[in-house]
């Protein structure tokens, strides 16, 4: 399999036609792409013949490597007791002690034990870290952050359901339309539940949904999933304001009735399902918006029915 790199842009490099980049990481969510990165610059290395120069993909590693090992410095330690704590749960819960543990990862015998000690100096590395997340299938930032002995919070019950719509979205199990307010032509039912109004070709949101005169823009599209359940939709909608100039995401569901005397007609209610601008919620402001992106970016993709991508996907396995 011969190099190809970007004759111009030296963070650039081509694997199976595939243009990527090299990610300078300055938030967390850049750093799990720049480990992406690392690991796919990886396989490629791996799967080079020994017969062929592979120094230029060699030179490329190190490259993210130095960029990973850039951010790290400069973020300092996090909570080891967190993440220990978390690992210890983990492991109990799948019938594992930290020995196996070591040997699924294939990590050196006591490891994960001297650093599991009390008042230890040792951390474990990110790259351990990233294996743990992967194997568990926990997201890396909740492993390090959130304690994961607590069941039924509401955010982390929320979170998980953002997780599998990411999940179900990825997969093409479920199916996201537009509803209008950027790109396309804003659908008239948000308007008839007061959700949505438009003024000089700028499409408002009434957030608060009781007074009127509070206006915030929409920042894109809306998008809607009926794959939820029957009758009923979920719907995002991107909004900002001069208070919130972050774009925050409102998730609500819309019950959709059929009219019996008109059968072309319904009529439509919406309840909030949760806000990420509510303090409570705020920690899913960066999980909702990388859905977002996800469904966003779908738009520009060509269209494949679920089966034939399984049966693909299945077949590149």
């Amino acid at each position: 399999m011969s190099r190809q790199f970007d004759e111009y842009m030296s963070d650039k490099y081509e694997i199976g036609e595939e243009l990527h980049s090299l990610v300078s990481p300055d938030n967390f969510a850049e750093l799990m792409q720049a480990l992406e990165s690392r690991d796919l610059i990886q396989q490629q290395i791996d799967s080079t013949m020994h017969d062929e120069d592979d120094s230029g993909w060699q030179n490329l590693l190190q490259e993210q490597e130095d960029l990973i090992r850039e951010y790290l410095d400069g973020i300092g330690e996090f909570n080891n007791g967190c993440l220990i704590s978390n690992i210890t749960f983990l492991a109990k819960k799948s019938g594992l002690r930290f020995g196996d543990l070591e040997k699924l990862l294939g990590i050196s015998t006591g490891y994960i034990s001297r650093t599991a000690k009390e008042n230890s100096s040792k951390r474990l590395s990110i790259d351990v870290v990233w294996k743990i997340a992967h194997l568990f299938e926990v997201d890396v930032r909740e492993l390090i952050e959130t304690d994961l002995s607590v069941p039924n919070k509401n955010t982390d019950l929320v979170l998980q359901f953002i997780k599998k719509l990411r999940h179900q979205t990825e997969e093409c199990s479920i199916e996201w339309q537009p509803g209008g307010g950027s790109m396309y032509e804003l659908d008239g039912h948000y308007s008839e539940m007061g959700l949505m109004s438009e003024e000089d070709e700028v499409t408002f949101y009434h957030p608060n949904h009781m007074n009127p005169d509070i206006k915030w823009k929409l920042a894109d599209d809306i998008f809607s999933c009926d794959d939820i359940g029957e009758g009923r939709s979920l719907v995002i909608i991107p909004f900002h304001s001069d208070e919130l100039p972050k774009v925050n995401y409102d998730f609500i569901f819309v019950t959709t009735t059929p009219c019996h005397s008109n059968p072309s007609g319904a009529s439509y209610d919406w309840e909030k399902a949760f806000y990420t601008a509510d303090d409570p919620f705020g920690r899913l402001q960066e999980k909702a918006a990388e859905l977002y992106e996800i469904i966003r970016n779908q738009e520009f993709d060509a269209k494949v029915s679920p089966s034939v991508r399984s049966f693909i996907a299945d077949y590149l396995k």
